[in-house]
Formats: structure tokens, sequence, C-alpha cells
């Protein structure tokens, strides 16, 4: 856990210690559940298993790709945003950086307008000029590589579906989308865990209908 920790220390200077820490603990919980190879298996069911987990039950992880209309720039709120371009007619201006060319079209990603807001942003009186700096433009850049592997197709849109039976029943079937490809195991492992608690809570239920 502690390369984790500082590869999330590394990748993410502007982050608190703690909230690295806490990071890296929740990613040791999803490689733990194996949900990091899941990923490999889209569209296939794969069992989670638990050793506590009641006989004749079974709590079962799929991930499908989700044809999702809007890029992320059209709909989250971020610095930046992409412009597309047709090559040679159009001129991108200083500050903009291009991230892909696809035929006769190039995508840019407005560094230069993105950076100041990242300046406003961050800017609350508390740190330096120079701390200012490093994290504006950290920020910028990730997030012009965030939009660049959406362009490139490096991740995609996912929806996780988690079920859950015993005995032959189902007792959890539930769907959540939206998810970026390489980011969907938190979503996923509060639906197994709300999945296994579901199958306890249906053993319980069975034991006190017993007993009376």
């Amino acid at each position: 856990m502690f390369n984790e920790y500082m590869r999330i220390r590394k990748e993410c200077p502007e982050l608190s210690a703690q909230r690295c820490l806490a990071w890296a603990r929740q990613k040791k919980k999803y490689n733990d559940l194996c949900l990091d190879r899941s990923c490999y298996h889209y569209n296939t069911p794969t069992e989670i298993y638990y050793p506590d987990m009641p006989q004749d039950s079974s709590i079962t992880l799929t991930v499908k790709y989700e044809d999702y209309p809007e890029a992320p720039w059209e709909w989250c709120e971020g610095f930046g945003t992409i412009k597309p371009m047709q090559r040679y007619a159009e001129y991108a201006g200083n500050g903009n950086v291009q991230v892909r060319s696809y035929g006769r079209e190039n995508y840019y990603y407005n560094f230069a307008e993105a950076l100041i807001k990242a300046r406003k942003e961050y800017d609350n009186g508390k740190v330096g000029c120079a701390d200012l700096q490093r994290k504006a433009f950290d920020a910028v850049k990730r997030e012009m590589k965030f939009y660049e592997g959406y362009l490139c197709d490096d991740w995609s849109y996912v929806a996780v579906h988690v079920e859950a039976q015993r005995e032959g029943e189902e007792v959890f079937d539930e769907w959540v989308g939206m998810y970026e490809s390489d980011h969907w195991h938190e979503g996923a492992f509060d639906l197994i865990h709300e999945a296994r608690r579901a199958i306890f809570a249906t053993k319980y239920a069975g034991a006190t209908v017993g007993a009376l």
C-alpha cells in the first residue's frame, strides 16, 4: 500500500497526506475484491466471493460500455474545454494546445483560458504565488490529459451492474451508469456491499421465521 500511497502523492501533489492515505486504503479494498481484474471482462458477469457468505448465495458484477452522447467537457464543470477546428482552415490562436488530429479536424484545448480560471479557483489568500501557480498548472494539465484520453479512446463511459441471489431467488439487482472506464471501482464497491447486506438480511429474516 505504501507504493500506491507514494504514487498518489506524486500524481496529485495538491492533496493532503491524509487524503492520499485514505485514497490508497480505498484502492486496496478494490484490489482485495479483484475489481481491477474485472475490467478485462466487460459484458461478462464476474462472481464476487466473500469467505463468510451463506451457502447457496452469490454476487455477480457486470461492467458494460455505455453509449453516452455528450463529451465530458460539454456537461462537467471544468477549467477549460475542447474546440474542434478544420485543419488549415481556422487559426487556433495563442494559448490553445492540440490534443488530437483526426481526419480533417484538429482538437484543441484552451490551455491559457483554463489556467486563468484555475488560478482564480485556487486563490484563497492562504497560498503563495508560486504554490498557486503550481497547483493551477498541475490541475489544468490533468484536465487536458483527461479530455485527451476521451478523444483518443483511452477511456469511455461504463455502467456497473450488480446482482445477488440467495437460494435461487434474486435479492438485489442494481444498475449505475456514467462511470469512467478507469474509475468505476468505487461505485462497484458500494453496490457489492449493498448486495452483501441484502444477502445477510434474507439469511437472518429466514432464521427469525424459522424460530417462530
